[in-house]
């Protein structure tokens, strides 16, 4: 069974990574095209959060949790891989609310409002691409046989 749980949240993570580099590239890729481009990229973005961004985190938790009970507790590197995922979920969750207010502020046609969102957003974006980072990089060490 924790075959199982592993192999989920190694596919959730991988998946919410892989979501997190796609909405940088989109961000990139869009932003300061004109009123037009960064209308479409909000929405876009919040449909990309709640359809594969926030089931992913989610899954994420989720298998984490099934798994504590048979984890090594006492492993003072798993409490901090621990610790980098719950940062990870809690700054997403933290975007996914500036994300859905940024949508707002671009259909009521505030671009003021909307940098200021922005800005905030790619901040804690980078927070949770580096926190999913050592929580990954972590979690393969750990496996891999690192130290106890």
């Amino acid at each position: 069974m924790k075959l199982l749980w592993l192999s989920l949240h190694l596919v959730c993570a991988g998946a919410w990574l892989g979501c997190v580099l796609t909405e940088a590239l989109f961000e990139r890729t869009l932003l300061d095209r004109g009123t037009d481009a960064m209308l479409t990229l909000a929405r876009l973005h919040r449909r990309v959060d709640l359809m594969v961004e926030i089931p992913a985190f989610a899954a994420v938790l989720l298998t984490g949790l099934f798994m504590w009970p048979i984890a090594p507790t006492s492993s003072v590197w798993l409490w901090a891989k621990v610790g980098f995922g719950a940062l990870a979920i809690s700054a997403n969750v933290w975007c996914v609310r500036l994300v859905f207010r940024r949508v707002v502020v671009a259909e009521a046609g505030d671009w003021r409002a909307f940098a200021q969102i922005d800005q905030a957003q790619h901040r804690w974006g980078a927070v949770v691409l580096l926190a999913i980072l050592v929580a990954l990089g972590l979690g393969v060490w750990l496996l891999s046989g690192g130290v106890h």
